[in-house]
């Protein structure tokens, strides 16, 4: 069994890129064969670790990679990036969007088995973050081509259950759920309560800049909470270049408000500045509007930083509100603020969501929730091949 490990761009260190780098280590370990190949790979700007796979990168500089190409551009690198894979691999295993033309291409082919990783719907389809938008020609073009594409692939694999019930909706589709695991940095302190926490209220969150993250709330409750005069800062780690409208308005926001002495946002930060910012913080929020997982609320929770989430953010099926970790109504301002004003007064409530967070962690690991669910996967499919001479199973 050899698999090519297909991702959009290693460019970034998201949840998707993490997934993907867990999958490698585990494959590693197990002694299956396996190649990254990705659009564009930028080792300093990912995760150091990607450096021991060497991926294979489709673009080798920067602008070449971002900027705008012709059809017939596109159609050459998409035919150049099968020719990588075709050959070579019995398994070609697609992580998100973005690679509908090799994960196309490499599904015609019968020798090769096709699993697809979809961690959010293509935005064509409406759902999830992309809901609000307004839909087009082009959309209900993808729609019918995401369709017909998901006929062909031999399995689809989601994150969270609400992403399973979208995929057989709008690509009628079965999918199978597989859990994001954690890591647990042993760099980062574990947190217990602190009576000084009232004098200081550290609040951090973390995730790229789109509009889905709502930091504007965040940057209310900040407001709110020094009204009421709380010490209360904020950090927010996570790059602006993708969303740089969204990025704008939230410093905007932070400077109409007069908080630009208390609100830092970082961008992308190397592992030294992550573990300070993470030991530093004393409550974790990711209030996101229909985020499909949220990997960063379990590292959070690795290192007993009471965690405030959102009530449409996929990792609340495997907590419990209360008592791991706090779910909230995404946009009430006062309902944050009293629960940030909750723990900050009440040091045995505080602990006793540390303490919780920090145990029931240990049971998601990334190879026992993931990685080994998806390579047995990987083996039933081969098993079927051989059997069935490679027929579509779902």
């Amino acid at each position: 069994m050899k698999i090519a490990v297909l991702v959009n761009e290693l460019n970034i260190r998201g949840g998707t890129h993490k997934q993907v780098l867990r999958l490698c280590e585990y494959l590693e370990s197990q002694r299956i064969e396996f190649k990254i190949f990705t659009k564009y790979y930028d080792p300093l700007k990912t995760y150091p670790d990607f450096r021991k796979y060497n991926p294979v990168s489709l673009y080798s500089e920067s602008d070449d990679y971002t900027k705008k190409h012709s059809l017939l551009k596109k159609i050459q690198s998409n035919i150049r990036f099968f020719s990588m894979i075709y050959k070579d691999f019995d398994i070609v295993n697609a992580h998100d969007y973005g690679l509908y033309w090799p994960l196309f291409l490499t599904s015609m082919k019968k020798s090769i088995i096709t699993v697809w990783q979809i961690n959010d719907l293509p935005g064509c389809f409406k759902v999830g973050v992309n809901k609000k938008t307004e839909t087009t020609i082009k959309d209900k073009l993808n729609r019918k081509k995401y369709r017909y594409l998901a006929k062909k692939i031999d399995a689809i694999t989601v994150n969270v259950t609400k992403n399973k019930e979208r995929v057989e909706m709008c690509m009628g589709k079965k999918a199978t759920v597989l859990y994001c695991g954690v890591d647990v940095n042993a760099n980062l302190r574990k947190h217990t309560y602190i009576p000084s926490i009232k004098n200081e209220i550290r609040l951090l969150s973390t995730g790229v800049f789109f509009p889905y993250r709502n930091y504007e709330t965040l940057v209310l409750v900040i407001k709110q909470l020094r009204n009421e005069g709380y010490n209360a800062w904020l950090d927010i780690i996570g790059s602006t270049e993708l969303s740089k409208d969204y990025a704008n308005s939230v410093i905007n926001l932070i400077i109409d408000k007069n908080l630009k002495k208390y609100i830092k946002i970082w961008g992308q930060v190397d592992e030294s500045t992550y573990n300070m910012l993470y030991n530093r913080a004393n409550i974790f929020a990711f209030i996101n509007i229909d985020q499909s997982w949220g990997l960063t609320v379990f590292e959070a929770m690795s290192a007993g930083i009471p965690t405030i989430v959102s009530n449409s953010v996929g990792a609340i099926e495997l907590l419990h509100d209360g008592e791991d970790s706090i779910i909230v109504e995404p946009k009430n301002v006062s309902a944050i603020s009293d629960t940030i004003k909750r723990l900050v007064s009440d040091g045995e409530y505080y602990n006793k969501i540390s303490n919780n967070a920090y145990e029931i962690v240990k049971e998601f690991s990334w190879d026992k929730l993931y990685s080994s669910k998806l390579v047995e996967i990987f083996e039933k499919l081969v098993n079927y091949e051989k059997q069935s001479n490679h027929k579509v199973i779902q």
